[in-house]
C-alpha cells in the first residue's frame, strides 16, 4: 500500500510534467500551424500579384501635352502658325511702305530731270522766222518772275530778235539733279547750242557749249523753271 501513495509534491511534479508536456505539444502545433499559414500566403502572393494602381510615369503632369480626352491640343501648333503669318505680313507691309517711298522719290527726281532738260533746251532755242511761237514756248516751261519777264517782252524787242536772223537750236548732252526737297529741285545741265546765221548763208553753223543751273518749282503737278543761270565751264 505504501508504494502506491504519492506525496503532494510528487503529484504536483507529475502534474507539472504533464502540463509541460501539453505545453510543448501545443507550441509545436502552433508552430506547425504558423508555418502552414505562411506557406499558403506565399503561394497566394506568387499566384495572384496585387494590381498596381499607381499612375504611369508622366501621368497628370502635362508632359504628354494631351487633352483629357487623349487628343493632342491644336492650340500650340496653331499659335506658332499664326505668329509666323503675322511676322510675314508685317515684314511685307514694312518692305512695301519703304519701297513705295523710294519709288515715289525716284519718280520725283526723274520728273524734275526730264522737265529741266526739256525746259533748258526750249529756253535756248529761237528761230527768227517765228519769234512769237518760241516766246510762248518759253512761257510754258517757266514760272514766277522768269515767266513774268518773258511775258513782258514787247513788240519792239520781238522785232529786234527777229532782225538778228539767227536760228539757235539747243541740246542737253548731260544733266543731273543736285537736290530735291518737296516742291523744289536744283538741276545742272551741259548744253550744246548750234547757231545758224541766215544773214550769212555761206557761213558754217557755230557751236557753243554752256553749262546751266536751273532752279525748279513744282506747280500744279508739273516742274517749271523758276530761275536759270549760266555756270562757268572749267577748262582744266
Amino acid at each position: 500500500m505504501r508504494q502506491q501513495i504519492q506525496t503532494a509534491g510528487e503529484i504536483a511534479a507529475d502534474q507539472t510534467t504533464a502540463e509541460d508536456t501539453a505545453a510543448v505539444k501545443t507550441e509545436e502545433e502552433h508552430e506547425t500551424s504558423s508555418l502552414t499559414s505562411t506557406e499558403a500566403s506565399s503561394d497566394t502572393s506568387e499566384a495572384d500579384p496585387a494590381p498596381d494602381h499607381s499612375l504611369p510615369s508622366g501621368a497628370g503632369t502635362g508632359d504628354t501635352g494631351s487633352t483629357p480626352s487623349g487628343k493632342r491640343s491644336p492650340l500650340g501648333p496653331l499659335a506658332l502658325i499664326l505668329a509666323a503669318v503675322v511676322a510675314v505680313i508685317g515684314s511685307w507691309w514694312w518692305w512695301q511702305a519703304a519701297h513705295d517711298d523710294q519709288l515715289a522719290a525716284a519718280q520725283d527726281r526723274d520728273s524734275a530731270l526730264i522737265a529741266a532738260t526739256e525746259g533748258i533746251e526750249t529756253l535756248n532755242t529761237l528761230d527768227h522766222r517765228d519769234v512769237g511761237t518760241d516766246l510762248e514756248a518759253w512761257e510754258d516751261v517757266t514760272t514766277g518772275q522768269m515767266q513774268d519777264g518773258i511775258a513782258a517782252i514787247d513788240e519792239a524787242q520781238r522785232q529786234q530778235l527777229a532782225g538778228e536772223q539767227k536760228i539757235a537750236t539747243a541740246e542737253v548732252v548731260d544733266a543731273a539733279v543736285l537736290s530735291i526737297d518737296g516742291d523744289e529741285a536744283t538741276v545742272v545741265a551741259a548744253v550744246e547750242i548750234s547757231v545758224i546765221d541766215d544773214a550769212a548763208p555761206d557761213s558754217e553753223p557755230t557751236l557753243k557749249r554752256n553749262r546751266f543751273s536751273a532752279q525748279m518749282k513744282l506747280v500744279q503737278g508739273e516742274w517749271k523753271i523758276e530761275n536759270l543761270q549760266q555756270v562757268a565751264v572749267s577748262l582744266s
